[in-house]
Formats: structure tokens, sequence, C-alpha cells
């Protein structure tokens, strides 16, 4: 039997890893663990940027859709104010600020007409478009109310953080529409005189006694322009 070949030589070389072969497997599998991590971290980034996309465009959808309602929903009025010596037509507009009279929804205050004002705002450090609304009232317009007072719009004045009192909201109240703006810019299209058949566009709004067709609102923000707004007003 002395020329069997020895079991012992022949299973030895055959059995386990060699180290070279472990270090290899080792670097592979922290490889292949580095490589899932990445795309674990890379998906993770991808989903949290889709979710402020899409944060970012509802929001802009709810401002498009609640100025749509109203701006459609203007009313051409004219209204004797006392503290104004005459009569003042309810409908104003600027580069930077925008005036006019709608009716709101009764769970966003006390239903009927509110004077509705657009404009940029600064508070706590960031620019801001901010809408404030006053009841439109006798009350109201005389500045007897205890509201913050109502003057007619003659500027694009910055609001400082005007404070709302709680029990006056159906009186007076503001809202912050865009957070963290760089511009805000409005425009208006109409004919300069009632009548004319040439109609159109404007960076102000001021001595017209009657609405204009369309507002166009443009917003840019820390991302980015937002899409062109452009509002329709009624009886055209």
């Amino acid at each position: 039997m002395a020329g069997a070949p020895g079991f012992g030589n022949r299973t030895g070389r055959s059995l386990g890893f060699t180290l070279l072969e472990m270090l290899i497997s080792l670097a592979l599998m922290g490889l292949m663990m580095l490589l899932l991590f990445g795309a674990l971290r890379f998906a993770g980034k991808a989903w949290e940027a889709s979710e402020t996309r899409l944060e970012r465009d509802t929001g802009i959808s709810m401002v498009w859709q609640y100025l749509s309602d109203r701006f459609r929903q203007a009313r051409a009025l004219n209204s004797h104010v006392e503290s104004e010596g005459g009569n003042v037509f309810f409908f104003k507009g600027n580069p930077g600020a925008v005036e006019f009279v709608s009716p709101m929804p009764a769970h966003l205050g006390s239903g009927g007409l509110y004077i509705i004002r657009l404009q940029k705002g600064r508070q706590n450090g960031k620019t801001q478009l901010v809408l404030r609304r006053w009841l439109y009232h006798p009350e109201v317009l005389s500045g007897d109310a205890g509201l913050p007072r109502w003057r007619p719009l003659s500027g694009p004045s910055v609001l400082l953080g005007v404070r709302e009192k709680p029990e006056l909201r159906a009186w007076y109240s503001e809202s912050v529409l865009a957070d963290d703006i760089s511009d805000a810019k409005f425009s208006y299209y109409g004919v300069a005189k009632k009548g004319d058949d040439f109609a159109d566009w404007s960076d102000s709004w001021d001595d017209h006694p009657y609405l204009p067709m369309l507002v166009r609102m443009e917003i840019t923000d820390n991302k980015g322009p937002w899409p062109e707004m452009t509002f329709e007003l009624p009886g055209y």
C-alpha cells in the first residue's frame, strides 16, 4: 500500500481559505456595504428634495387658488371715507402692492366684504408676502373700530409685523401667503379710459375709478421664481 496517495497531503491544501482570499473577501464586502449605504443616502436625499418640491408646489397652488377666487369676485366699490375727505374707489395697485374689496368665505372671517391688501412685509428677518384683511364696514373706514388703522394704499410700504387681536379677527387679520421671498411684483392690464378699445399692461392702477381686466403677480423666493400668476377680474 506504499504506492497509495496520502490523504493528509490531499485534503490539507483544499480545506478553508488562505489569508489572501479572506482579505479579498473582506474588501469586497466592505465595498458592497459602502455602495449600499451610499445608495441609501442618495435615495434619502432625493426623497427629501422631492418632498420639499411637492410642499412648495402645493403651497404655490393653494395661493393661486385662493387669490384667483378673491380677484374673480372683486367689487368695483366707491365709498365716502371721512378721514380721506371724500370718496375712495376701492381698487389701487402699484408694483409692490395691490388692494381691492372682495367677499371672504365665512370660515376665514365673518363672511361678507373685506378690504384685501397684498404686499411685502418683513418679519423675523424674512421678507414675506402678507395678506391683510379689514372688514368693509363704516366703523373700520372711520378708524373707530380699535383696529390697525386702514388708509388707502399709497405706496409699496413694508409691513413691520402688526399684531392682530384674536377677539377682533372677524374685523381684521393678517396672513403670510409666501414665506422667505426675495421679490413680489404686481402689474395691471386694462384700458387707460373707460370705453377705450385698446388695453395694455401698467405697473400701477391708481387714478382709475374702475377695475382692471387682469392683475399679474410675479413672486421669487429662495428657491427661484414661481410660475407667473395672472388673475381675471369680473366685468370683462
